[in-house]
């Protein structure tokens, strides 16, 4: 039996596209409603909207199906993203406040696209930036790698801070003194509260720190509590070229390095082998 490799929800029901536009995707109220989800077979899954803004506590990058009593667990939550230019920033992801969108990346999403994997296509000055989530299949890892796909500035930098929540997935996280924020780094490898990352940035920036009052309207709809604290354990710098890939890996997997190219080329030959099943309404 085959698994949805990749969906999309429209105000609750699966639809079968290919990719939304600018129209859709900077128009704030409508791109919330359209939702994307891939999962892999041990029952893990990572989902959001087109823009990456979280409106429900399922959604998350890696949400990772442990061993009964423990159940879903929401692992990492969300990745704020920024490209910054000669030093001006620009914001590739968004999220929910209380009166708040912050960051505002959807404003430089041109496009959202589902196959292979879920791709973001961002225009900023002369550069086009493509991010892409790929979610293994075979095991509890997910894989976010970025690439200039057109322009050429020599002063481009992308930074991104991972914010975890270590929660299950039907419930949602506070700030507590009681969590212990102490990570474990080696050459392009850190470790955290048994989650392990793997990048290929300059700078690793060790200031962890709580970031307040993420809200998700979805359980706002339904009288639930709505509001969450995640915690970020680093910052990553990355110096960005045309034609270098960047990317961040989060896993449960403890191993010394990883191999993006791959780990894609492995998926995307398996995606394109495999038969779309059939969604029930």
């Amino acid at each position: 039996m085959g698994y949805p490799l990749c969906e999309t929800i429209t105000r609750g029901f699966f639809v079968n596209v290919t990719s939304f536009d600018s129209n859709i995707c900077q128009n704030l109220d409508q791109a919330l409603k359209e939702e994307w989800r891939v999962a892999n077979q041990l029952g893990g899954f990572a989902s959001s909207t087109i823009i990456s803004a979280n409106t429900r506590r399922q959604h998350g990058l890696l949400i990772a199906q442990l061993k009964p009593p423990l159940g879903s667990e929401m692992l990492l939550s969300y990745v704020e993203e920024f490209l910054f230019i000669d030093d001006q920033a620009y914001p590739l992801s968004t999220q929910l406040f209380s009166n708040t969108v912050y960051p505002e990346g959807y404003r430089n999403l041109t496009e959202f696209s589902l196959a292979p994997f879920p791709t973001w296509t961002f225009r900023i000055e002369d550069l086009v930036i493509a991010k892409s989530v790929i979610f293994l299949y075979e095991e509890q890892t997910v894989l976010i790698r970025y690439q200039i796909a057109e322009g050429d500035d020599n002063l481009v930098r992308l930074e991104l801070r991972p914010f975890t929540a270590f929660r299950d997935v039907k419930s949602l996280t506070r700030r507590t003194n009681r969590l212990n924020t102490k990570i474990e780094t080696l050459p392009g490898r850190i470790r955290f509260a048994g989650l392990f990352f793997h990048h290929n940035a300059a700078i690793l920036d060790q200031a962890g720190t709580w970031r307040l009052g993420f809200q998700y309207p979805e359980e706002k709809k339904l009288g639930l509590d709505f509001e969450e604290d995640l915690f970020s354990p680093f910052r990553l710098v990355y110096t960005f070229l045309k034609g270098r890939e960047v990317f961040l890996c989060a896993s449960l997997e403890d191993r010394p390095s990883i191999h993006p190219e791959v780990m894609i080329s492995k998926e995307k030959i398996r995606r394109t082998n495999h038969s779309n099943p059939k969604i029930t309404f």
